[in-house]
């Protein structure tokens, strides 16, 4: 072998180190990305089945209580609402006690410079 071709193939070996150096990173990005994915939709999971629980909730009493008072829609709308604003009511909850952790969290890291 040449000592050109020697010389070639070291800074084609070099090239390849710092193309995998820089790739490198991407994949710890991309796993934090997943992460971040996950956590959104672990929030969006929460939120909706507080709206449906509240909402089924509301129906079910409202059901029930027509079918004993034998009064057709009267209850059904009024849990209906008030099953609606329960559920918005325990979103909102989760949320404000969600965002409060993020915020304890980010006091508590080091601040980076």
């Amino acid at each position: 072998m040449s000592e050109n071709e020697h010389e070639r193939l070291q800074s084609i070996a070099e090239r390849l180190n710092v193309l995998k150096s820089q790739s490198a990173p991407k994949q710890t990005s991309s796993a934090s990305a997943g992460a971040a994915i996950g956590r959104l939709m672990w929030i969006a999971f929460n939120i909706v089945s507080d709206l449906i629980a509240g909402v089924v909730c509301g129906l079910g009493l409202g059901y029930g209580l027509d079918v004993w008072l034998e009064t057709r829609p009267v209850f059904i709308a009024v849990f209906l609402i008030l099953g609606c604003a329960a559920g918005l009511l325990n979103a909102v909850r989760f949320l404000n006690s969600f965002e409060r952790r993020r915020r304890e969290k980010e006091a508590r890291a080091p601040q980076k410079e």
